[in-house]
């Protein structure tokens, strides 16, 4: 509003001397078309207010119902005792960091953990389910109105702008916490790529137990992950902090301040060859390696 009384202020000023001038040379000072750029910004300010104003609204009132659809069906879901949930994704950030000195520290974005509501928890203890607690999440397209199909939520790459992760129709997880708000999930970012999710878009989670993992083949991205020294132990030593693994997943470790990529291209179970994937918490893996994927 002050901008608005300035430029105002301004246009009188310069009509003024336009007027002095006209009566002392008979010329204006201005010409027509710098007068109607002065007159154009006057109404940049009214244009940007109402349309922040407008995307803020459509975007308030989108949150309120979307939050309002997934609460009726987790609801519908826990009076009917089915195991399967919708959840509002948004991607982890250093306030789910845990303490110097316990399990993860500074490794969130380098796992396959993901912070749940606390109500997760409850049923979980309520059905007397075992650790590892993990489950398989994948994407729900909601079908919108017209009135919010323009709507804009930040999308994953300004998270992580990494190209080279492969697309899934689902990923496995495990649990870090249970300090999301209700009806909602924090992600690493790379199980939101890998999912093509967004913020604020919905995804299915479901609890599964998951065989134990005998061996897993992995695909380098770089050949530099090969100039470490003693890389195989130095991937045994960071896989710790994922408690599943999926097949044709792009998962990342980091090293010495270095983040490594690598595509899962092989899994085999105790029971079963070439899975879709196993646990590998607390289990003795085979890991081997086959060709870096890119050169560097």
């Amino acid at each position: 509003m002050f901008r608005i009384v300035l430029y105002i202020l301004a246009i009188c000023l310069y009509s003024i001397n336009i007027n002095y001038a006209k009566k002392i040379t008979g010329k204006t000072y201005l010409t027509n078309q710098l007068a109607k750029g002065i007159l154009n910004k006057t109404k940049k300010p009214y244009s940007n207010i109402f349309t922040r104003l407008k995307n803020y609204t459509l975007k308030s009132i989108y949150k309120t119902k979307l939050l309002s659809y997934v609460n009726d069906l987790n609801n519908i879901n826990l009076g009917n005792d089915k195991n399967e949930f919708y959840l509002i994704t948004l991607p982890l950030c250093e306030k789910f960091n845990p303490f110097v000195g316990t399990f993860c520290h500074n490794n969130i974005q380098y796992s396959d953990k993901a912070s749940l509501p606390i109500f997760i928890y409850d049923i979980l203890l309520n059905k007397h389910i075992e650790v590892p607690w993990n489950f398989v999440i994948e994407k729900v397209n909601v079908k919108t109105s017209e009135n919010y199909k323009n709507v804009c939520m930040p999308n994953i790459p300004h998270f992580n702008n990494y190209k080279n992760i492969n697309n899934l129709n689902r990923v496995f997880i495990n649990v870090l916490d249970f300090k999301a708000k209700k009806n909602f999930i924090f992600l690493p970012t790379w199980v939101m790529k890998s999912l093509n999710l967004n913020c604020f878009d919905v995804i299915r989670l479901r609890f599964v137990k998951l065989e134990t993992a005998s061996s897993v083949v992995l695909q380098p991205h770089e050949k530099k992950f090969f100039d470490l020294e003693n890389p195989k132990k130095i991937l045994e030593e960071k896989l710790r902090y994922y408690s599943c693994i999926t097949r044709n997943s792009t998962i990342s470790i980091k090293h010495d301040d270095v983040v490594y990529y690598f595509d899962v291209i092989r899994i085999d179970s105790e029971k079963k060859k070439d899975t879709e994937v196993a646990s590998i918490q607390d289990a003795d893996v085979i890991f081997d390696f086959v060709k870096e994927k890119y050169n560097s």
